[in-house]
């Protein structure tokens, strides 16, 4: 996705018209800024060298953006970039900011209901299905965390793919072995990289099904609003490159938000249900947007805060089930909802970026960021292109936690925000 740089400049070149002040210029500029076009291309800009190249820029337009009619664009760009630096709190409060409260519906379960372990319940509902969908909301690097632990079971049934809808097709991540800036603009993220590194090493394919750019403006789909449009050639896509070949396919697929939906409604056709009707395959769909933790626990789900209320809700992921072994769902359009995890912090970081004992904490001296905020990333020796295994911001510190493999030779930068170069050391990661 190459970044088209938006200049701005010839705004100052147009005479001021009569009763236009300075300030009303000023204005005009401001809000070119703030066009939708516009933070996008900020946002993207130079992202194949760093996904967090533009979020100094970005921060600093929190007063002209923060407000008005693209703030809700600016925010979720903002949090995009905050979580491909480790800011998790960050990135949730800024989605909690315009979500607001969960939907509103009773804090009461309609029967008694007890809760199950997410990776154990899905795991054997899946034996009756070919096609399994998690679903994740993009600027939550914790919702990869599900689909990554059900690679190895799923794979002892057969599934032998993960589809992917922040891949870009094309990349040759499978002959690879690892992903780069190039395999998706969300695979930056240093847990949705080692999902996908682990997919490879568990034999799975991965592939990229996303809408492309030639076929916005196909004439197969041009009675098809946008949306809908996006959604048939996404499972078009899934038919050309996996269904059509192996007929007898297992696909793991992770996707955002809605696109799991089997049912269509008066508006759209979601991707899960082209898809049941070309394949004539019933998808085990995963529900994880709606029962996850948000900022504030108060802004949670109703039924999430009851949960946790009964303490039904534990260290991992959860399935709350009926007195008939019925999961609770929070919409009749998909087969199960899953409680995640509540994030816990260790010296700023996370607990879960352990990712299930793939990675271990070490503690990392920064002295270079002791008067300045500083991005600190690690990559496996030999591997200069790689998604990186680790990638924190570190503000006026002179020490930080990094979460690596065990085993391994790192090579470890330290950048100011502007991608200057302010040290780099080597780091052998003791074996367990």
């Amino acid at each position: 996705m190459p970044a088209v740089k938006l200049s701005l400049s010839w705004l100052w070149l147009v005479p001021l018209l009569p009763g236009m002040t300075v300030c009303a210029l000023a204005q005009i500029e401001a809000d070119a800024q703030c066009e939708p076009n516009a933070l996008i291309n900020l946002a993207t800009e130079k992202y194949d060298t760093s996904i967090w190249f533009s979020l100094d820029r970005y921060r600093d337009l929190e007063s002209v953006c923060g407000s008005g009619p693209n703030s809700d664009r600016y925010r979720y760009a903002l949090m995009q970039l905050e979580s491909f630096i480790g800011n998790h709190a960050t990135a949730l409060s800024y989605m909690d900011e315009y979500l607001g409260l969960s939907p509103n519906s009773s804090r009461e379960f309609q029967s008694s209901v007890t809760s199950v372990p997410a990776v154990a319940h899905i795991v054997e509902r899946a034996r009756d299905h070919s096609i399994v969908m998690i679903n994740e909301r993009h600027h939550a690097s914790s919702d990869r965390l599900l689909t990554m632990e059900l690679l190895e079971p799923l794979a002892e049934q057969g599934y032998r793919y993960l589809a992917i809808e922040a891949g870009w097709n094309g990349d040759q991540v499978n002959i690879r072995g690892y992903p780069n800036s190039l395999t998706g603009y969300y695979v930056n993220d240093v847990v949705f990289a080692e999902l996908v590194r682990s997919a490879i090493k568990f034999g799975y394919q991965v592939i990229a099904y996303e809408q492309e750019d030639v076929q916005r403006n196909s004439e197969d789909t041009s009675e098809m609003n946008p949306q809908e449009r996006r959604e048939w050639w996404q499972a078009t896509n899934m038919m050309t490159r996996v269904f059509d070949i192996d007929r007898d396919a297992k696909v793991l697929f992770h996707l955002g938000y809605a696109h799991l939906h089997e049912s269509r409604t008066d508006y759209w056709v979601p991707m899960a249900h082209f898809l049941r009707e070309f394949t004539g395959l019933d998808p085990l769909t995963v529900e994880q947007t709606d029962f996850s933790e948000r900022s504030r626990p108060e802004l949670e789900h109703p039924l999430r805060i009851r949960a946790r209320e009964l303490g039904l809700l534990g260290k991992e992921m959860m399935v709350l089930v009926d007195a008939d072994g019925e999961p609770i769902r929070s919409r009749a359009n998909t087969d199960l909802a899953v409680f995640g995890i509540s994030t816990k912090y260790e010296n700023g970081r996370p607990t879960w970026m352990s990712m299930g004992g793939r990675r271990q904490p070490i503690g990392f001296d920064t002295p270079e960021c002791a008067k300045r905020n500083c991005i600190v990333e690690a990559r496996r020796a030999g591997f200069p292109d790689e998604v990186p295994f680790d990638r924190v911001e570190v503000v006026s510190a002179e020490r930080t936690t990094l979460y690596l493999p065990p085993g391994e030779d790192m090579v470890v930068d330290v950048m100011g925000l502007n991608r200057s170069t302010l040290g780099t050391r080597n780091l052998r990661i003791p074996a367990p």
